[in-house]
């Protein structure tokens, strides 16, 4: 399990557990909690899939929140490709040309 911090305060959740499946190293669960440590995201990860390449990946991401209880939301994920990407790409500068990573 993982105890993430924000650097910042102008941040979406200021805290996140992790949940990790130690066995492959990758996480199962992360739950997303306010500055005043109310949870409020759950994200689950599932299916976990080859895709070939080395690529071993959760195919589907689930969220919910307490706070809108009934309500989910999925990303599923039906292929993956490998790419070497520059680390300037995840930084605040380069979120404008982030389409044409695409």
């Amino acid at each position: 399990t993982l105890y993430l911090r924000a650097k910042l305060k102008n941040v979406a959740y200021e805290t996140l557990t992790m949940f990790i499946d130690s066995k492959r190293f990758l996480p199962y669960k992360i739950e997303a909690y306010a500055a005043s440590g109310m949870l409020i995201k759950n994200l689950y990860f599932k299916e976990v899939k080859d895709f070939g390449d080395g690529i071993i990946r959760p195919s589907i991401i689930e969220t919910d929140s307490p706070l809108y209880k009934g309500y989910k939301s999925y990303i599923v994920f039906a292929n993956v490709k490998k790419r070497e990407l520059a680390s300037e790409i995840f930084s605040l500068n380069y979120m404008d040309k982030i389409e044409g990573l695409r």
